[in-house]
């Protein structure tokens, strides 16, 4: 991603943007724009940088075409989901269970401590497991059980990606807790927080929605599965079409589309919120889901490896 670089040359200081595009085997080539001897104020370095990552997006898709990734890191990402398939598919049915269990528990954790659960793993692996309640807030409790839930719903879910199966999935998983929002757009303004960009005005937020339905038909025959799965739930968030938890319904319309098209399902970890957090800011920079699918890609990497060896 593009980043402010400062050069010093004969006592005089330069200040560039600059990103580094992959080319694979560790080769990368650098892009730069001068932009002056002071570094820019916040406000006018983000209008400087928005622009210069398009033009660093022309120069990525002359290299790599449509997609956020690079051939080696795809070629990676479809090496590691293949073996561990094999691997998944050479247990006995009650292994496969339990590690089906095992992602949906880590999940639940992570998603929802995101936002502020109190749960601890331990806690969330005894609810959904044995059905023991902690002493904890009620609504962490019912929504951990509404994520399990959701989740598998949408694993089993064969119709088509649509706004009535957003909604539902939200339905679903804030009924419980928040039954006023749950399924429902938006009907006052909210925005991401922590970020400086603006989310979609509610009377505008079917209208997104719509094109947003229609902008997945067109990236879905350009883009790598997980490529899709970033901007898709990227743009989910950058819309926020919904009161409260659009992170979460983002997180469970990812895996998804993972799912769908036979990739192992992701985990965000709450201890690398942040990162996370990060990336989906640049994407709003970039306005593209680049930052997110390279975030995935380490994720994906650390979470599929070596699992069930």
């Amino acid at each position: 991603m593009a980043y402010l670089a400062k050069f010093r040359r004969n006592g005089k200081t330069y200040f560039y943007l600059a990103e580094n595009i992959p080319l694979g085997r560790g080769k990368r080539k650098q892009i730069r724009e001068y932009i002056g001897n002071q570094p820019p104020l916040e406000s006018k370095l983000q209008v400087l940088m928005a622009a210069f990552e398009k033009k660093a997006e022309k120069e990525n898709i002359q290299l790599h075409g449509h997609h956020y990734l690079n051939q080696e890191e795809i070629r990676e990402i479809d090496e590691i989901n293949t073996r561990f398939w094999k691997r998944y598919k050479g247990l006995n049915s009650t292994v496969q269970e339990q590690f089906d269990q095992n992602f949906v528990m880590a999940f639940v954790y992570n998603t929802n401590s995101i936002e502020g659960s109190t749960l601890s793993p331990r806690e969330v692996e005894l609810l959904l497991g044995e059905n023991i309640a902690p002493n904890k807030p009620l609504n962490d409790v019912l929504e951990a059980k509404s994520a399990q839930k959701t989740l598998n719903y949408a694993k089993e879910y064969q119709g088509t990606f649509s706004q009535e199966f957003i909604q539902q999935i939200h339905e679903m998983y804030f009924s419980p807790t928040n039954p006023e929002i749950a399924g429902k757009y938006k009907t006052h303004s909210n925005r991401v927080t922590g970020s400086h960009f603006k989310t979609t005005p509610p009377n505008l937020v079917i209208t997104d929605m719509k094109n947003y339905l229609q902008e997945y038909e067109q990236q879905k025959s350009k883009l790598h599965p997980l490529e899709l799965s970033a901007w898709a739930h990227w743009k989910l968030v950058r819309i926020h079409p919904f009161q409260d938890g659009n992170g979460r319904t983002a997180r469970i319309i990812m895996n998804f589309i993972l799912h769908r098209n036979g990739y192992a399902m992701i985990d965000i970890k709450t201890k690398e919120k942040q990162q996370y957090f990060n990336a989906l800011e640049k994407c709003h920079y970039a306005n593209n889901g680049k930052a997110l699918a390279v975030r995935l890609v380490k994720r994906f990497r650390k979470q599929y490896q070596n699992a069930l060896e």
